[in-house]
């Protein structure tokens, strides 16, 4: 009997520990959700102004040590480290505007007509300690560390609450596994708070936590050809970006970061890619090791720099640099179309029995007329001609001076704007002289380049 029993144990002990790993939802769901967070993105500066105008994007993330160090995607926190532009540049000829990265490049960018606002966002982390819709807590974070390379990854570490008081809690967990491990067809699921909802920062607050399920699809190297992202077919969406993924050991593997836009294939960045990413923190570093973190076998130049705010350009200043840009090129189309326009002449015509009959231009360029009723009492037809080559403008600016006789100094007299076919050589526009003196009219294009120039006499009528 003693021997029976011996034998029957051993038996059920083989069963036990020969039954094969499963990835377990159930658990996952019940025993990690206050690990798996959501990141929202915001300008402090805005928010100041009015609670949530200051909302400018969302990720999601995962708590590694108790104290609060957490794992997400560089590309959900690039802004609170590299800055944000808010612009405004044209397509075509339509404006538009865009939110995004802070990049010098832009600013040099000759599509951009003007720079709303540039600053740095700040993380703030929700953190669930219930099931329910209100169950959470926001703390306030800093980036530690972010990928250098290719690879999407980012430490963040939580300083405050909603308040600005120090915390002292102990944060709940996830496990951390060895994405160097995962097989080909081996069930994954994807943990995060994907985008339901778009607005404020407070309709974003109301989206809950969703799992997705799927396999480890395969690898790719062509997104990230150091490293690589493990595939699957489990739903990725915006928001699930920095959320964790879970093995069949339900242990943590990987971050979602992406989905291909055409195979629909998420794309994961492996966990073990965060070894050199939290190894410029080396009390958190410690401790990750200690919890599993392990260094990955594919590592050609997986690089960190500190979360630290990069230094940018201030809005003023980045409008300073495009109104230059601006002027110089508007400078030399002046310059170029001057030139176009060197033998464009201007002079004085009235029309008679639907012709235009030209005043003739006597000493110095000046043509002088006579008041009178003949003439509508200076009723004057101006013309613009540029010989047999189009007049390139949408408008005139046409400015018309009057001299003073007391200091022989021509003074603004009025102005007006004619708005005329681009392609025409040749346009006439009336003008009513009705003064007695004499007058200079000067013919821009809608740049500000002079056309041409030409000066008139009214004398009185004694006929």
């Amino acid at each position: 009997m003693k021997y029976k029993a011996v034998a029957c144990f051993l038996v059920f002990f083989s069963l036990f520990s020969c039954k094969e790993k499963g990835l377990d939802t159930k658990l996952i769901a019940s025993k990690y959700y206050q690990g798996v967070v959501k990141i929202l993105v915001m300008d402090p500066e805005l928010e100041k102004i009015e609670p949530g105008k200051g909302y400018m994007g969302r990720g999601s993330g995962f708590i590694v040590t108790e104290d609060g160090y957490l794992f997400t995607n560089k590309h959900v926190v690039e802004m609170c480290v590299k800055g944000f532009m808010d612009y405004n540049y044209l397509d075509g000829e339509k404006e538009m505007n865009m939110l995004g990265l802070y990049s010098e490049e832009i600013l040099e960018n000759k599509t951009l007509t003007k720079v709303n606002r540039t600053g740095h966002s700040i993380p703030i982390v929700q953190v669930y300690d219930g099931p329910g819709e209100n169950d959470y807590k926001l703390y306030y974070a800093e980036v530690v560390s972010i990928g250098a390379g290719t690879y999407d990854g980012a430490m963040l570490k939580i300083t405050s609450d909603a308040d600005g008081n120090p915390v002292r809690k102990k944060f709940k967990t996830v496990p951390i596994g060895n994405s160097d491990n995962v097989a080909q067809g081996e069930n994954l699921c994807v943990y995060g708070y994907p985008a339901q909802f778009t607005g404020s920062a407070g309709l974003m607050l109301k989206d809950l936590s969703t799992i997705s399920l799927g396999i480890m699809s395969g690898y790719d190297y062509v997104f990230n050809k150091d490293y690589g992202y493990l595939k699957t077919d489990a739903e990725i969406h915006p928001g699930n970006s920095g959320g964790p993924v879970f093995s069949e050991e339900n242990k943590v593997v990987g971050i979602a970061t992406a989905k291909s836009i055409t195979t629909g294939i998420g794309l994961v960045g492996g966990i073990n890619g965060m070894y050199y990413i939290s190894a410029i923190d080396s009390k958190a570093h410690t401790q990750l090791i200690e919890n599993g973190l392990t260094l990955p076998k594919r590592s050609a130049s997986i690089n960190s720099t500190r979360g630290d705010r990069q230094l940018i350009k201030t809005t003023a200043q980045a409008n300073a640099l495009i109104e230059k840009r601006l002027a110089e090129e508007k400078a030399a189309r002046i310059k170029a179309m001057e030139e176009y326009y060197k033998n464009a002449k201007v002079y004085y015509a009235i029309k008679k029995n639907g012709l235009y009959e030209k005043f003739a231009t006597g000493t110095f360029g000046l043509t002088t007329l006579k008041t009178g009723t003949g003439l509508n009492r200076g009723k004057i037809s101006i013309c613009v001609d540029n010989g047999y080559k189009a007049l390139k403008t949408k408008k005139f600016i046409v400015l018309v001076d009057k001299l003073n006789t007391s200091d022989y100094k021509y003074y603004k007299y009025k102005s007006l704007t004619v708005t005329l076919d681009s392609t025409s050589a040749k346009v006439y526009f009336d003008f009513n002289f009705y003064d007695l003196g004499t007058y200079r009219t000067n013919v821009y294009n809608e740049d500000g380049a002079l056309i041409s120039s030409a000066r008139l006499k009214m004398n009185p009528n004694r006929g």
